[in-house]
């Protein structure tokens, strides 16, 4: 990972590390799956494009932590160009999830599934710059 993908890692592992009980070895800012391309498309086309639903009932965006234990998920607020966690909203013990990802030239999606059943598609755009943070991130999730 290049110096300066390692700084913006640092700095959410560093806003994220003291809400949880266990070292975090990685961290990123992820919004709910497709809600990025229609913020985009909304935008565009001067909002005349509702958002595309979404069934995850985590906020968004969400801030995912990841530690040796557990996977975590954190309401939080971008604060200029730091992170304010809110509280914690999710924590799924690692032997009881299973992550897929995919990545793209422009996004990468991410899957979290419980044993329960339970699925929370999120994305993460991986242009300018972001792609070596969200490789990262991935490699950490195993």
């Amino acid at each position: 990972m290049d110096e300066k993908s390692q700084k913006q890692m640092a700095k959410m592992v560093d806003a994220v590390q003291p809400h949880c009980d266990e070292q975090i070895v990685a961290a990123m800012t992820c919004s709910h799956s497709g809600s990025m391309k229609s913020a985009l498309v909304g935008s565009v086309l001067g909002g005349l494009i509702g958002g595309a639903g979404s069934s995850c009932d985590l906020p968004n965006p969400v801030f995912i932590a990841v530690g040796p234990e557990a996977i975590y998920a954190y309401d939080y607020k971008p604060k200029g160009f730091n992170y304010k966690i809110k509280k914690q909203v999710a924590r799924w013990p690692r032997d009881e999830i299973t992550v897929e990802t995919e990545r793209g030239s422009g996004m990468a999606r991410l899957v979290l599934t419980t044993k329960t059943g339970e699925t929370y598609p999120l994305e993460m755009a991986t242009a300018m710059g972001g792609g070596t943070l969200v490789d990262a991130f991935f490699q950490a999730m195993g």
